[in-house]
């Protein structure tokens, strides 16, 4: 017993000494825990100097390359100043055209000069084209407002549109439209012209008391004018003419007949 007694003390002073030094081992772990984090965050702080190093190094030579270039800087501001001015005048021209630009534009609208044109013709078409329907023997109110778009009546006042007529009749209409622009334009120009070509006229709907009625308006209307009318109606309009030219086709050729 006395013996056992003794070993047990002694182990209870080796379990002493263990945990002691387990204390001492555990300590030592916390202290190298700390060590490395420390490491690990001075790594991180080398490494943004080192990229802060490397910035400021291309700073300092970029600086470099820029003082070399500084050494023509007055002949690049003088380039630049010229070419400033250059732009200003150029500005200038375009802002002036620019200018006369919008008054022709605001002057050729429907709402311009081109209204007030109108305007002033229009009554005197309308008396125009009345007058040369009633010398074709079609009698109604033809007229025209100002944006060209017509109010036919006929009969007890009944409106037409222009698809209402025959074929005959639109071309009574189409020929004092053709000689009601003509006179108008005589009268805008101040020039009179005593040339008159009129190409298949009768070669068209014009009946034969349209084609009477067309020829007695040219007999009176161009009595002081060379008129020229093609046709393929030549038998039929050989008596209506003092002169007439043939024409015949040869190896795809036309050529004045003999």
């Amino acid at each position: 017993m006395t013996d056992t007694n003794d070993g047990f003390t002694k182990l209870k002073e080796e379990y002493s000494k263990i945990n002691a030094q387990i204390e001492e081992i555990q300590n030592t772990q916390e202290k190298v825990s700390g060590i490395q984090a420390e490491i690990s965050n001075s790594n991180s702080q080398i490494n943004a100097l080192n990229t802060l190093i490397n910035s400021i190094n291309e700073d300092i030579e970029s600086m470099s390359v820029e003082h070399d270039t500084n050494n023509n800087s007055a002949e690049i501001l003088q380039e630049l100043t010229a070419g400033l001015k250059g732009t200003h005048s150029d500005k200038e021209s375009l802002t002036e055209e620019k200018s006369i630009l919008d008054i022709a534009s605001l002057i050729l609208k429907d709402t311009g000069i081109k209204t007030r044109i109108i305007k002033q013709y229009v009554p005197v078409m309308n008396k125009l084209i009345s007058k040369y329907l009633a010398s074709m023997d079609f009698f109604v109110q033809f007229e025209l407002d100002e944006n060209f778009n017509e109010t036919i009546k006929s009969r007890f006042r009944d409106e037409f549109s222009y698809d209402s007529f025959s074929e005959g009749e639109k071309m009574r209409i189409d020929l004092a439209l053709l000689f009601t622009w003509r006179t108008i334009a005589k009268l805008r120009n101040s020039v009179s012209t005593n040339l008159l070509i009129m190409d298949e006229v009768f070669d068209s709907s014009l009946d034969s008391t349209g084609t009477d009625e067309f020829m007695k308006i040219l007999n009176e209307l161009t009595s002081d004018a060379n008129v020229f009318i093609i046709s393929h109606k030549g038998d039929q309009l050989m008596d209506k003419f003092q002169n007439t030219v043939r024409f015949e086709k040869v190896n795809n050729f036309s050529r004045i007949a003999a």
